[in-house]
C-alpha cells in the first residue's frame, strides 16, 4: 500500500467514521457551550489557550468542512472574547 491511497492525519476533509464524526461534533460543541456559560477564562498562560485551540481544531478535522466552519466560526468568537478578557487582567496585574 503506498502513501497516496492512505489519508494524511492532517487532511482537513478526512472523516474516520459515523461514530468518530458524532463524537468529535458532541466534544466540539461542549466546548461551545462551556465558553459561552463561563465569563472568565480559565487558562493560566498562553499555554491554555493554544492548547483549547488544538483540541478543537483536531476535533474539526472528523466532520464535514461546511459543518467544521460553522463550529469554528462559534468556538472562535468565544475564545476571542474570552481572551480579550484574559489579557485585560493580565495588563491590570
Amino acid at each position: 500500500m503506498n502513501a497516496a491511497s492512505q489519508p494524511s492525519l492532517f487532511d482537513v476533509d478526512r472523516i474516520v467514521d459515523d461514530q468518530q464524526a458524532t463524537a468529535a461534533r458532541t466534544r466540539m460543541r461542549a466546548m461551545i457551550e462551556r465558553l459561552k456559560a463561563t465569563s472568565v477564562p480559565n487558562w493560566r498562560g498562553e499555554a491554555g489557550v493554544i492548547l483549547e485551540d488544538g483540541a478543537f481544531q483536531r476535533a474539526m478535522r472528523l466532520v464535514p468542512r461546511e459543518e467544521a466552519q460553522a463550529l469554528w466560526a462559534d468556538f472562535d468568537a468565544q475564545m476571542e472574547r474570552l481572551y480579550a478578557i484574559w489579557a485585560a487582567a493580565c495588563r491590570l496585574e
